[in-house]
């Protein structure tokens, strides 16, 4: 959003989530002037945990979310549980040192623990469980990496583990994998509630969380940052910035930093129990190890809930698209073939070039997060979390995060062809080596 544009606001999209979910959060718009120690711009699960935190330690904290909270990625995605970083640790140690590594790790690991006990202790109504997730081989090639994940994870005493084909197939319900990674912490949630409930905990510590109030310009002005929103300007100390893949222009550095992606969900109708027996039997949340990965699990309602890659960009849903990931769940459990499809919707995903995380100090006291990369729902509160504590100490010094100079991505005006033509690459690769397995399976 740029100074002086009018800013449109966006109803809440349409969504499973949305339909289902038990907690409410209108959120006030702000109005007026006020003054704050941390300003926070986005109502996601990062700025939402970070807020949270804040006001728990004493540090007047006022939010400012642009459409209704959880709008974003923290309403639309998956609602899977899953702890720790996409690097293992061993390969955090080798790019930032054994210290900062080493807490990087633990603090991914312990992402999952974190969002149980929020929603313990604040009563957050989201249909939360933790019956493990899987990550499903889509091809052999993979099997040495996981093997070297579970190794590295079981040394720091995670009680993760290898399934073999057969194991795989009974824990899932399907043949479609070689073989399977289960971290049995893993589990579900409804991310809008989610958010929701984090809203409403963060407004019960004191936070001010306002929805309906988007950001017009961060500036610096004198000693205090200005904050300035269509009702009025807030002056704070310090800003976090947490908006994801829906920067849009407020800050046009991370706008060019960031490739959004979007993921597109189907659910079905509640299966029969006997259907449902026959899928995800334990409960598990699943996703693969595919470049254009899928994802999959039931919603409390036994809902079958799937998931995949979409467009390069927009809220916009394109028919081909749903059809595609349709396609791919009837494959994967051909039992659903006759089965169908209750609720559509998309959100995009913040995608960095090298799928890392990025924690940035734009200018003293000016702080932005962005880039999950689709681990968000676990990894996010922790995250916001670290950043609150750092926040309060007045130094990023000892934040278990590495800190690192924005890097737009090159020729980012031209990102859209490129990425069509890696989206293309990957869909081939992906299919190569499912076909390869298949071949093995047949062999066998």
């Amino acid at each position: 959003m740029r100074d002086g544009e009018p800013h449109r606001l966006k109803p809440l999209p349409p969504s499973l989530w949305a339909a289902t979910a038990a907690e409410t959060f209108a959120g006030e718009t702000f109005d007026g002037e006020a003054t704050t120690e941390v300003a926070i711009v986005g109502g996601g699960f990062c700025g939402l945990s970070a807020a949270l935190h804040l006001a728990k330690a004493g540090v007047a904290t006022t939010l400012l979310e642009a459409n209704a909270i959880g709008w974003g990625a923290s309403g639309r995605n998956g609602g899977q549980v899953i702890s720790c970083f996409k690097d293992d640790p061993e390969t955090l140690i080798s790019r930032r040192g054994p210290d900062l590594g080493e807490r990087m790790s633990a603090l991914g690991a312990s992402a999952g623990d974190l969002v149980a006990s929020l929603i313990a202790h604040y009563g957050i109504r989201c249909d939360f469980r933790r019956d493990g997730w899987v990550l499903g081989m889509h091809g052999p090639a993979m099997r040495q990496a996981l093997e070297e994940r579970t190794r590295q994870w079981q040394a720091r005493q995670l009680p993760v583990r290898m399934l073999d084909t057969t194991e795989a197939a009974t824990l899932l319900g399907t043949g479609t994998y070689e073989g399977a990674y289960l971290d049995p912490r893993g589990g579900a949630l409804n991310p809008l509630s989610f958010a929701r409930g984090l809203a409403r905990a963060a407004g019960e510590e004191g936070a001010r969380i306002h929805a309906q109030s988007p950001v017009l310009s961060i500036v610096r002005n004198g000693s205090r940052w200005r904050v300035d929103t269509p009702g009025g300007t807030v002056r704070a100390d310090k800003v976090l910035v947490v908006t994801g893949a829906y920067s849009g222009a407020l800050r046009p550095e991370l706008e060019r930093s960031v490739l959004p992606v979007q993921s597109i969900q189907i659910a079905t109708r509640p299966l029969p129990e006997a259907l449902r027996a026959s899928i995800l039997p334990r409960g598990s949340v699943v996703s693969d190890t595919r470049r254009l990965l899928h994802y999959f699990r039931f919603d409390a309602a036994g809902r079958f809930v799937f998931g995949g890659r979409g467009s390069l960009w927009g809220d916009t849903i394109a028919p081909a698209h749903v059809k595609s990931i349709a396609k791919a769940m009837a494959a994967t459990f051909p039992q659903l073939s006759g089965e169908g499809i209750d609720y559509t919707w998309a959100g995009n995903v913040d995608i960095t070039a090298d799928r890392r995380l990025r924690v940035h100090e734009l200018a003293p006291g000016l702080v932005a997060v962005l880039g999950l990369n689709g681990r968000g729902v676990a990894l996010a509160p922790a995250i916001g979390r670290a950043v609150a504590t750092a926040l309060t100490q007045d130094t990023l010094a000892q934040l278990p995060l590495p800190v690192t100079d924005v890097r737009p991505v090159p020729f980012h005006g031209l990102r859209l062809p490129a990425m069509a033509l890696v989206a293309e690459w990957y869909r081939l690769r992906d299919r190569l080596e499912t076909g390869a397995m298949n071949k093995i399976g047949a062999a066998r």
